[in-house]
């Protein structure tokens, strides 16, 4: 237990007294959350381990971890496909390292399933410590930023997964969690809906916490901890939708006409919308179904050995 002991003290530093963000970078996500990959990665990585991401944007938390380990490098996967309509991003984190004298922070411009697949040829005979994911969101991609990571990881990796507010995320995780046993979920803290749809005051609240809540993963060989998997649905409706998008003629053309039906949704018969239950929303973009997950949990079984 004494490795989980120290991924524990870890999290609780930033439970308990996070540090602010560096104000000469931007991005989303909280302070707790910034605060672990650091307390994380100043703790366990070393020559032979390494920091990577999936998912950079503008580097807030790339940077935020390279400005902090001198003994190790920090990689960011992104191809800047999403959130970079001017095509700037990759140059605005070229200029923070260059601004913040970073030596040790590398971009893998690329997918990330196309680096993943061949890690090695960009880290070499480094192993993963830290592994945080912040990628796409979609249910796939979630999952195979877990599944193709697994050869890479060091023999106490952690693993960190971003926006677990996310109904689809954390049922990905749920099902990793469930077909490798290896793995076991240590903590789990949530918000009551994504920043972008709270008040002033609450997203500050998130702004200085989790921000879109996180999942956060152990190896436990030894089964040491709790089978213990975030909150999901039983309802699979959603899931099984996703066939048919693959085999209509026109996949793409549901997607464009979310907005005809935003107009005209209010119009519709009650009868007909309400066939949606719970499916309908409480807002228009992000919904992640998270208002009455806990604010935060560890695995129970280290509590109890605590």
């Amino acid at each position: 237990m004494e490795y989980f002991d120290l991924v524990y003290n870890e999290i609780n530093k930033a439970i308990l007294n996070p540090e602010d963000s560096d104000s000469r970078l931007s991005g989303y996500s909280g302070n707790k959350l910034l605060s672990v990959l650091q307390n994380l990665s100043r703790s366990t990585l070393d020559v032979n381990t390494c920091y990577l991401e999936v998912g950079v944007y503008q580097g807030l938390s790339l940077l935020s971890v390279a400005k902090e380990i001198n003994n190790s490098i920090a990689y960011g996967i992104d191809n800047f496909a999403f959130f970079d309509k001017d095509g700037k991003n990759l140059s605005i984190i070229r200029e923070r390292i260059n601004k913040l004298n970073v030596l040790n922070a590398e971009i893998l411009n690329s997918d990330y399933e196309d680096v993943l697949e061949n890690l090695s040829l960009y880290i070499g005979d480094k192993k993963i410590g830290v592994y945080f994911v912040d990628g796409p969101h979609d249910y796939r991609s979630q999952l195979m930023c877990l599944l193709l990571i697994k050869p890479f990881l060091s023999e106490n990796a952690v693993i960190i997964i971003d926006d677990s507010n996310y109904s689809h995320v954390r049922q990905a995780n749920k099902d990793f969690l469930q077909t490798n046993p290896e793995f076991k979920l240590f903590f789990e803290a949530y918000t009551s809906s994504h920043p972008n749809n709270m008040m002033t005051t609450d997203k500050e609240l998130a702004r200085k916490g989790w921000w879109n809540g996180v999942n956060i993963l152990v190896k436990d060989k030894k089964n040491l901890l709790s089978i213990f998997f975030p909150p999901t649905m039983r309802d699979r409706t959603l899931y099984e939708n996703e066939h048919t998008m693959h085999a209509i003629k026109y996949p793409l053309v549901p997607i464009k006409l979310l907005n005809i039906y935003d107009l005209i949704g209010k119009y519709l018969n009650k009868r007909f919308r309400k066939r949606d239950g719970w499916y309908e929303g409480r807002y228009k973009l992000m919904n992640t179904y998270s208002e009455t997950l806990p604010e935060y949990r560890f695995n129970e079984k280290f509590l109890i050995h605590k």
